[in-house]
C-alpha cells in the first residue's frame, strides 16, 4: 500500500490536476523538502543549476546584477511557483542569475537530471513542464512590457492593476529593483496613486 502523500502536495494537484497520484508518488520519491533561510541561495550566481523545486513557503527573487554593480529583480517566486534556470542546466552553462530567499522558506527540491527521463515516460510530467516553460515566458514578457512603460507611476500603476500580490508582500526596496527605478521614485509614484 502507498504511502499518503504529504499535504504540500495539495495545492501543486490543485494547480496541475493532470498528474496523476502514482505520478506525485514519483515526484515525492527523488523531492526533497530542504528549508532555506532568510537571504540564502537556491542558486547563486556563477554556479550551473543542478536543481529545480516547487516553493512550498515563503518567497523567493530571481536578480541579475549590471555593469554598475546595482542589482535588478527580474521575477519573483511565490507558493506553488517554480525555481528554475533552464537555461544555465540546458547549457551547462554558469547561471547569470541569482534565485534568493526574501523570506524563511521552504521548497521541495528535485534534481533535474533524474527528472528529465520521466518526461518520455509519463506525458503529464511533460505537459507540466511546458506548462512551466510557458508560465516563465510569459512573465519574462509581461516584466519586458513593465520596463517598456515611460513613467514609474505607468509601471507602479500595472502592477496595482494585474499583480497587487507583488505590492502586497513584496518590500519597496525589491519592487524599485524589480521596475528599475529608484526607491524614491517609486515612493512618489506611490503617494500619486494615493491621492
Amino acid at each position: 500500500m502507498k504511502h499518503e502523500l504529504p499535504y504540500w502536495y495539495e495545492p501543486l494537484k490543485s494547480k496541475y490536476p493532470v498528474v496523476t497520484e502514482e505520478e506525485w508518488h514519483l515526484l515525492d520519491s527523488m523531492a526533497a523538502v530542504k528549508y532555506i533561510r532568510k537571504g540564502e541561495s537556491f542558486l547563486k550566481h556563477g554556479k550551473v543549476a543542478r536543481f529545480c523545486a516547487f516553493v512550498m513557503s515563503g518567497q523567493f527573487k530571481f536578480s541579475i546584477v549590471d555593469e554598475d554593480s546595482n542589482e535588478k529583480i527580474i521575477r519573483f517566486g511565490f507558493p506553488n511557483d517554480f525555481l528554475a534556470n533552464c537555461e544555465s542546466y540546458n547549457k551547462k552553462a554558469p547561471s547569470a542569475v541569482s534565485i534568493t530567499a526574501l523570506e524563511d522558506s521552504v521548497i521541495l527540491k528535485i534534481n533535474i537530471k533524474k527528472l528529465q527521463p520521466l518526461y518520455e515516460l509519463h506525458m503529464n510530467l511533460l505537459h507540466v513542464n511546458l506548462d512551466l516553460y510557458r508560465e516563465i515566458s510569459e512573465q519574462q514578457s509581461e516584466h519586458q512590457h513593465i520596463l517598456s512603460l515611460k513613467s514609474p507611476l505607468g509601471r507602479y500603476r500595472y502592477l496595482l492593476e494585474r499583480r497587487p500580490l507583488i505590492i502586497q508582500k513584496i518590500t519597496l526596496t525589491n519592487i524599485a529593483r524589480y521596475l528599475y527605478i529608484s526607491r524614491e521614485a517609486l515612493s512618489r509614484a506611490r503617494l500619486s496613486v494615493l491621492k
